[in-house]
């Protein structure tokens, strides 16, 4: 049985701009274009193009570099006849380094995500009402002159408003009055309780002659316990009922 042998095909090769046309524009710099607007990237060498401000492909790096001609108008515009940007076949000088320009690129990345991390969100101005407005406006027109003038007045009326607030009017102190103990305040409800003898502290063991003397001295009764001030104060606050 003959076998038949399969005819060999050409592997599909990429299309590349092959022109001599040259734009008569002035050549582009690399070194003058920002690092975010290029890329030298080895096979993927692509500029912001200045014009339409679009990315565009440079082709004949190993020769003479030019921009690969191409429309104003996206790649996803139908329309029926494109224009071409007049930087097609504009030549650029690529006269920077691959290894420089990628420190470049790293050194602006890190700057910018530095910046973002001390920036968390965008101030904006606060609204200026227009009440607000109208009364900075008259301010500016009146002058520093007259600003103090007003505040003169304003001071005046304030200082009047003190002397009035300070004023006591007769008859508003009672004329007769029972004296405030100052050397003791004690609360009515222990003052009203019959005295039940000395009392002994469950933790350290003071006494206290009487009732009015343990509530003077900070005593609380916990879990039913008398425990002077001192001891009281290691326990936490809701477990503490006053006498």
């Amino acid at each position: 049985m003959a076998t038949t042998t399969a005819e060999p095909t050409a592997r599909k090769r990429r299309r590349k701009t092959r022109t001599k046309t040259v734009s008569h524009l002035p050549p582009l710099v690399a070194s003058e274009i920002k690092v975010s607007q290029i890329n030298l990237t080895p096979g993927k060498e692509h500029v912001l193009c200045p014009a339409c401000t679009c990315w565009t492909p440079i082709t004949g790096v190993l020769g003479t570099p030019v921009l690969v001609p191409h429309h104003t108008t996206p790649y996803h515009d139908r329309t029926p006849n494109p224009r071409r940007c007049s930087n097609s076949n504009r030549r650029i000088t690529l006269n920077t380094e691959v290894e420089a320009w990628q420190e470049q690129l790293a050194e602006r990345t890190e700057v910018s995500a530095s910046v973002a991390s001390r920036r968390p969100t965008k101030v904006l101005p606060k609204p200026v009402s227009p009440q607000t407005e109208r009364v900075m406006r008259g301010r500016d027109e009146r002058g520093p002159v007259t600003r103090r003038v007003e505040w003169a007045g304003v001071l005046y009326r304030v200082r009047q408003a003190d002397q009035r607030r300070r004023a006591v009017p007769q008859g508003a102190h009672p004329a007769e009055i029972p004296e405030v103990p100052i050397d003791r305040l004690v609360p009515r409800q222990a003052a009203e309780q019959p005295e039940q003898g000395p009392h002994r502290c469950e933790r350290c063991g003071a006494t206290e002659s009487s009732l009015t003397s343990a509530v003077a001295a900070g005593w609380c009764r916990i879990t039913r316990r008398a425990h002077c001030g001192r001891c009281a104060g290691r326990f936490p606050a809701w477990t503490r009922i006053p006498f």
